[in-house]
């Protein structure tokens, strides 16, 4: 009896204490992509970012957005993070995953429309 009870025991165990130590793993480059409360606009980011990956205008219609990449927020991530900004510079979410995971509160239509720029690009754009 006490021989099935070890066993269910490791059975049930070993996969639960791997499942937690990957969410535990999971949130450590989540933290790092997490943008501190200073980050309110596209200097803000840029500054705290030190190195960002990328910059990119999206034109959905009449609206125009800025988006920032970083250094992706998961480990297993499809997508780098990415900071989404408004027209006038002001900061509007940001997304760990920008391959799997929309950015939260932001909704563009299918025909909306990303092109690359350069980061001094991005700095003129939204002064």
């Amino acid at each position: 009896m006490q021989r099935v009870i070890k066993v269910i025991c490791v059975a049930v165990g070993v996969p639960l204490l791997i499942l937690v130590g990957c969410i535990a793993a999971d949130r450590i480059p989540h933290s790092r992509a997490t943008p501190p409360k200073i980050v309110t606009d596209i200097s803000s980011c840029l500054a705290w970012l030190k190195k960002p990956m990328g910059a990119y205008r999206i034109t959905d219609g009449d609206l125009v957005y800025y988006r920032v990449t970083g250094p992706a927020g998961r480990y297993v991530a499809s997508g780098p993070s990415a900071y989404t900004f408004d027209s006038h510079g002001k900061f509007v979410g940001w997304t760990p995953d920008r391959g799997d995971l929309p950015t939260p509160g932001l909704h563009l239509s299918p025909d909306a429309k990303e092109e690359k720029i350069s980061l001094d690009e991005l700095r003129q754009s939204a002064q």
